[in-house]
């Protein structure tokens, strides 16, 4: 995300990709205003004979925002909310507004608190951006994923042909890997790595053949073993030792850690609690070391006043996005848990 401006009421932003997207459905909420560019039908709401092919024309808006719609992993951001300026003859009127990447914004607050700013902060850095790709295979399937920073997105599956009901007496294990080649050449992006996983010989094999081909002699490839071909393969590499090294500084790697800390702790006996009255009564008491919130409850002001307590006390907070395994498991502790420094009764 490229900051244009940014004070205290009101911070001028261009979406350079799909990524901050899901960093502004965190930093703004409902009663904030959003400036932008919004597409309006020619006539008005009486007109109720349209046609489909009814001209729209682009007119510039500021919304109260009423509510914020992201569809994981797709490169738009819907806005609800009502129009408080612009044209005469719709203010009043509710109004959606499509963000996407290469849209510049004005968001307009009465104040910042300390989580969005942090997730501002954070929407700028380079862990912001998609940081690998993965092939999960072996034999007879390859599932292909891009590691986001709220998740894990699925880009493709490839069956081999070697075997079950997609046998093919005439399989090639060359037409195989050319298929999972050929579907995430479209993807490389720059220094951005490709982690191939998977149990056997198939994930070093495909390797091979990706450092063979000319277009992508750029690429760092590396294998890993784990023992499936999914997305938990990707969870299982992140819980090892090489990730810990190589990935550390990733929003889904810092997540998993996290939260496998808070599960260390809760096992441990009375050094984690969960629940927001039990949240909020050991911020008060000074014991909380690390908050953890889900991205739902952190749009709660009821929650974010409890960050704000965490942050006052020196708490580390981690907002856990909805779309990663650590962020559901997180979900099932009621959306807050906490880390405690020392047992509070």
């Amino acid at each position: 995300m490229r900051i244009l401006h940014f004070d205290e009421n009101s911070l001028d932003v261009q979406i350079e990709g799909i990524n901050d997207l899901w960093y502004i459905e965190n930093i703004i909420h409902s009663g904030d205003s959003l400036l932008t560019a919004v597409r309006r039908r020619t006539e008005k709401k009486e007109d109720m004979a349209r046609s489909k092919e009814t001209e729209r024309v682009t007119v510039t808006v500021t919304l109260q925002i009423e509510k914020v719609e992201f569809q994981a992993f797709s490169n738009r951001l819907r806005v609800l909310g009502l129009v408080t300026s612009g044209p005469d003859d719709i203010i009043g009127e509710h109004q959606s507004a499509i963000l996407k990447p290469g849209d510049v914004l004005k968001i307009l607050k009465q104040s910042w608190d300390q989580s969005e700013r942090k997730m501002l902060q954070e929407s700028t850095e380079e862990s912001s951006r998609t940081t690998s790709i993965f092939i999960a295979a072996d034999d007879d399937e390859a599932n292909l994923y891009l590691l986001r920073p709220y998740g894990i997105q699925n880009v493709g599956h490839i069956d081999s042909g070697k075997s079950g009901k997609y046998f093919d007496s005439s399989y090639s294990e060359e037409s195989y890997f050319q298929q999972i080649a050929e579907s995430i050449r479209p993807i490389l992006s720059g220094m951005v790595p490709i982690n191939i996983l998977g149990p056997g010989f198939a994930r070093d094999h495909i390797a091979e053949y990706l450092k063979q081909r000319t277009d992508f002699s750029k690429a760092t490839i590396v294998t890993h073993p784990s023992s499936r071909t999914d997305e938990q393969a990707i969870y299982e590499y992140l819980g090892s030792e090489e990730a810990k090294k190589s990935m550390e500084s990733t929003r889904l790697s810092i997540e998993k850690n996290t939260i496998d800390s808070f599960m260390k702790a809760l096992k441990s006996g009375g050094l984690a609690t969960y629940g927001f009255d039990q949240v909020h009564a050991a911020i008060d008491s000074g014991a909380v070391a690390t908050l953890l919130v889900s991205e739902e409850r952190a749009r709660d002001p009821k929650y974010r006043e409890i960050m704000e307590k965490g942050m006052r006390i020196g708490a580390k907070i981690s907002i856990l996005s909805s779309h990663s395994d650590p962020g559901m498991i997180l979900k099932g502790f009621g959306g807050v848990s906490a880390i405690l420094r020392y047992a509070v009764s």
